[in-house]
């Protein structure tokens, strides 16, 4: 979209209001707020914020410049605000020059997508898509629940999710992106939305849109939306699937399909399995970051602990889902709601794109419920078991340069410390639990 497209789209829609918007490291979304009126200005010279307030920076190099990406300008639906509010994502700069910031999340994927070109062809697009899985609560004196106590598949007045999710799909294709499907999901109160395929790059900055849509749409109904990835102890978690492929825009073709490969499969998409495999337990601390995420990854829950793959087995950590031709593509189930996007989409490519360049082969697929195997069994099958806890996760990725390089060094020093610290501030947390337990000892 060209700057002067943009002007004439603020002054058909009345947009009184820009929300500039970003991650930060954690992939927490961020709005710096301008008039309209000022777009143009910013768009050329970008706005400077304290990136110390948002752990960017430290607070002695605070100031970070903002340049909208103005092919990501979109207009607010009518009802999110009282008046009409526009989004645009940005990228980060450092203050007084032209030179990127190090530690954007959204250049880290950039770069990645970038790398997969000059290894496999300029007209190699990165393509991906995730499961939107949410929960909504309801607040009451007990302190919150779940909306509902429909399951899968619902329908209302069981499933008391479909206003609320009608109301976001409407606007969503309104402003032209397409929810291909929705539904209630296995727990209570959980839900999910399937949207069409796109480039990495615009499904991260999608995906960012949705949920402040989301929570922006819940909280007007006395809602809360939440990507958490365990709510509750012992129920269902919460998690974003990821889909990705590799098209060859210029030849017209899917760089992973073989009709007369194994599951539809040629070399390279068997190599960009073996690549993920390889790198899973160091890829889990950017896909499932946060402490929180361990809860989830438990066996027994659908959630894919074990490294290994296959094509409908669900207790899997990649499978290959129904489709040919350009739908073939490829499932990371791990990924969850805490993480940054922009860094889980890098990370997916780099451990893939490291199995194409080193032509390595996976195992062969598991077919059988590894949930029902004994642990002999799963030794017999060689297959392994993701980090228990971010603490691990974290040292996995401490010992992996590809994933380090994925991010760039000094985007993974601080990476790792700040998670570092939050798994200490976790581990140094006195519980409700331990009180329970310990306190008559």
């Amino acid at each position: 979209m060209r700057k002067s497209e943009v002007t004439r789209l603020i002054e058909k829609e009345n947009v009184i209001e820009i929300a500039l918007q970003f991650t930060d490291i954690s992939g927490i979304l961020h709005s710096l707020w301008i008039p309209s009126q000022l777009f143009l200005k910013v768009a050329e010279e970008g706005v400077h914020t304290d990136g110390s307030s948002v752990g960017m920076v430290d607070i002695s190099k605070s100031d970070l410049k903002l340049v909208p990406d103005v092919d990501t300008f979109i207009v607010l639906p009518p009802n999110s605000f009282p008046q009409r509010v526009a989004r645009v994502v940005c990228d980060i700069y450092e203050p007084e020059s032209n030179r990127h910031f190090e530690l954007d999340p959204r250049l880290v994927l950039k770069k990645v997508m970038s790398d997969v070109k000059k290894s496999l062809g300029v007209s190699v697009k990165c393509c991906a898509c995730s499961e939107i899985e949410f929960f909504l609560f309801k607040k009451s004196e007990s302190g919150i629940q779940l909306l509902d106590e429909g399951e899968y598949l619902a329908t209302p007045p069981a499933d008391l999710g479909t206003d609320l999710r009608l109301e976001v799909t409407e606007n969503l294709r309104n402003m032209g992106i397409l929810v291909e499907k929705h539904h209630h999901e296995v727990p209570h109160g959980k839900y999910e939305f399937n949207l069409a395929y796109s480039d990495a790059l615009t499904m991260a900055d999608t995906i960012y849109l949705i949920k402040f849509l989301l929570k922006q749409t819940a909280a007007k109904k006395g809602l809360i939306a939440s990507f958490m990835p365990k709510p509750f102890q012992g129920q269902y978690g919460c998690g974003l699937h990821t889909h990705v492929s590799l098209i060859d825009e210029k030849e017209g073709k899917n760089l992973f399909y073989d009709p007369d490969g194994s599951y539809g499969l040629n070399k390279t998409g068997l190599n960009f399995i073996a690549g993920i495999l390889s790198h899973a337990k160091a890829l889990a601390a950017i896909t499932n970051p946060s402490v929180n995420s361990y809860k989830r990854l438990v066996p027994g829950w659908e959630a894919p602990v074990y490294i290994s793959w296959a094509r409908y087995n669900r207790s899997v950590l990649v499978r290959v889902p129904p489709g040919k031709e350009m739908r073939t593509r490829l499932e990371y189930r791990p990924t969850d709601g805490s993480c940054n996007f922009y860094l889980a989409f890098a990370g997916i490519l780099s451990a893939g794109l490291d199995g194409i360049r080193r032509k390595i082969e996976p195992e062969e697929p598991v077919e059988e419920n590894i949930y029902e195997m004994n642990a002999k069994e799963r030794v017999e099958e060689g297959i392994e078991l993701l980090p228990e806890n971010l603490g691990d996760a974290l040292k996995e990725l401490s010992k992996d340069k590809v994933m380090q390089d994925a991010l760039g060094q000094a985007f993974y020093k601080k990476f790792l410390e700040i998670k570092t610290k939050e798994w200490r501030d976790y581990n140094t947390a006195v519980h409700d639990w331990e009180r329970k337990k310990y306190m008559d000892v």
